[in-house]
């Protein structure tokens, strides 16, 4: 073996060894003033700036951090008054070397606040820094997309309430962020980010923003009685509220501010839960993926209370993936609730513009379809081609083969008239017995063969009726035009005009 090999074993060899010293060293910190009690048992901050004085007594570095939540200062000292370098990271952490010391840690907090600082090896930081932050990274951009999606989603339906969900999940997102102290890697002196009314504003803005989406989502106008939905609507009003009033008031109002939100907000998910349930008992469309999401979300804030002693990656982070998982099932839900939206938007639209009888468009739809057809002429060129029909004495078969033997005849005409032309054309029943095709072609040409095909079609059958055969003809005037500024009722007159010209040549020849 050569030497270059054996000292790079040596040296795999040492990492290791440091590595498995520093995992089980040996950490002794006290916190010998005010609580004389370990590091690892939390004590209560009191409101305003403090020092406790800490004894440490270590037998390889160490790291000292906590959460800055509602601390808005935090400074270590050497007993010689020195202080001590922060880590950067989203808790404020010390670096603590090997040995006996003796520490002053100013603390400010500006409510009562659980404070439990941990002492860990450097590794164990590092693992749990670097958890921390992709696990929160993680939550952080999928709410983003998740707010993108369904912030387009709502635009595609020019709905507000889709809105809503935007700012829920954005709102949450920047909430656990805060809580969390993701925004101190970027902004370590900005003490504002843990602020408890910056918290609490946020909050409100969420609880508001969720109800609002699942009134929407819901239907809670249908659904629920006036005053029920009234009642959780107010509630979400006070719940906001409240967040911009504790903004300007100092660190004990906004306590007695937080107490009154979270009744509130109790009161909000009890109600919302059960409109959530009842959704389900009446089937309305998405209710049980609502139902599914607000369960994983009051579960995960079981979970906190709960799995302390069991799963502490679980009691810490429960309720984000909780928030993460509802998030995503509430995107699903609004994807097929936009979806009906679409369909029941356009069942409504087919029935408003087609002809019963026919199954081709009223005159309404057709002169919106035709003002696309012009508008898309002028933009890209091309010829429009009208063809005004007219069936040949049909008051005669409506006398003589009686009104049902008329209406099968203008059903025969639709039909020809439609399987002759393309789906992008628009035909329509403008009249009694009167339809009216417009096409956008790219060629003279095309035009031209459009209208001989229909006009062929229509020079005379036999249509059998229930009781009888009728003969039908109809005439049919064409008009077709390169002009980009012409109008819709330009086109319809020229049209019409040269179907009366084409009726009376054909009363000529008989």
């Amino acid at each position: 073996m050569n030497q270059g090999l054996q000292r790079f074993l040596a040296r795999i060899f040492v990492s290791l060894t440091l590595t498995v010293i520093s995992l089980n060293a040996y950490a002794s910190c006290n916190a010998v003033s005010p609580t004389g009690t370990p590091l690892n048992q939390p004590y209560t901050l009191k409101i305003g700036l403090q020092r406790l004085t800490l004894e440490c007594d270590i037998s390889a570095p160490v790291i000292l951090s906590f959460t800055r939540d509602h601390i808005t200062y935090s400074q270590l000292y050497t007993q010689d008054l020195m202080s001590v370098e922060a880590l950067t990271g989203s808790r404020k952490a010390f670096f603590i070397p090997q040995g006996r010391h003796t520490f002053y840690l100013d603390l400010s907090a500006q409510v009562p606040t659980p404070f439990a600082p941990s002492v860990q090896s450097v590794a164990q930081y590092q693992r749990f820094s670097t958890v921390h932050t992709l696990t929160l990274s993680g939550f952080v951009g999928f709410c983003l997309a998740l707010t993108l999606y369904v912030g387009m989603l709502g635009n595609s339906v020019r709905n507000m309430g889709f809105y809503s969900y935007s700012f829920y999940i954005l709102s949450a997102a920047i909430f656990f962020t805060l809580q969390e102290g993701l925004f101190n890697i970027g902004f370590e002196d900005l003490s504002v980010l843990n602020s408890v009314h910056l918290h609490l504003f946020f909050v409100g803005v969420t609880v508001f923003a969720a109800v609002r989406f699942l009134d929407q989502l819901l239907d809670l106008k249908v659904l629920l009685r006036q005053w029920q939905r009234n009642l959780l609507l107010y509630l979400s009003y006070i719940a906001l509220g409240l967040a911009f009033l504790q903004l300007p008031f100092g660190f004990n109002a906004a306590v007695l501010v937080n107490m009154g939100f979270s009744v509130v907000t109790l009161l909000i998910m009890a109600i919302v839960l059960a409109a959530a349930i009842y959704a389900v008992v009446r089937k309305v469309h998405c209710s049980r993926l609502v139902l599914a999401g607000l369960s994983v979300v009051v579960l995960a804030m079981l979970a906190r209370f709960t799995l302390d002693n069991i799963s502490p990656f679980l009691q810490r982070y429960g309720l984000i993936i909780g928030i993460t998982i509802e998030a995503f099932i509430f995107a699903i839900a609004t994807a097929k609730k936009v979806k009906k939206l679409d369909e029941d938007r356009l069942t409504a639209y087919r029935k408003a513009s087609m002809d019963t009888l026919c199954s081709v468009m009223n005159r309404s739809g057709w002169e919106g379809f035709a003002k696309e057809l012009v508008d898309t002429h002028k933009r890209e060129g091309g010829y429009l081609t009208v063809l005004f029909v007219d069936v040949d004495n049909f008051k005669r078969i409506n006398d003589k083969y009686g009104h049902n033997a008329g209406d099968t005849v203008l059903q025969v005409i639709a039909k020809i008239v439609t399987n002759r032309c393309r789906e992008q054309d628009a035909v329509g029943r403008i009249g009694g017995d009167e339809f009216v095709i417009l096409s956008h072609c790219f060629s003279e040409g095309q035009s031209q063969r459009l209208a001989e095909r229909i006009t062929k079609g229509l020079e005379g059958r036999d249509v059998k009726t229930a009781n009888c055969l009728v003969p039908v003809s109809a005439s049919v005037g064409v008009f077709i035009t390169s002009e980009p500024s012409v109008k819709l009722d330009t086109l319809i007159q020229q049209a019409d005009a040269n179907m009366y010209k084409a009726k009376e040549r054909r009363r000529r020849k008989k």
